[in-house]
């Protein structure tokens, strides 16, 4: 029997090499004005149902000697597009502690 994510549950996204993941993550460097179009490495995505979708992206930056990790969030709701768009993207940005 496969293992399939549970309802709710956080799942990885082993596909991390995506547009539009690359997507999310500039729209969140884009939040830390001193972070945008700055080059990184994505180490591991992870995404969850919620009312919405939830990814958590985990990267570093390459100009960063140090190796720290950063955690980004965004949870997405875009039937809320229309009506409250700073509701239908909610986005943070901080440094992670493992």
């Amino acid at each position: 029997m496969a293992s399939e994510p549970l309802c709710g549950g956080v799942s990885e996204d082993l596909d991390i090499h995506t547009k539009e993941h690359a997507e999310r993550i500039q729209t969140a460097l884009a939040t830390a004005s001193d972070r945008a179009g700055k080059a990184y490495k994505l180490h591991r995505v992870e995404k969850q149902v919620v009312a919405g979708m939830l990814y958590t992206y985990y990267i570093s930056f390459n100009d960063d000697e140090s190796g720290q990790k950063h955690k980004i969030t965004v949870w997405e709701r875009p039937w809320l597009k229309e009506k409250d768009p700073e509701a239908a993207l909610r986005v943070t940005f901080e440094v992670h502690k493992e």
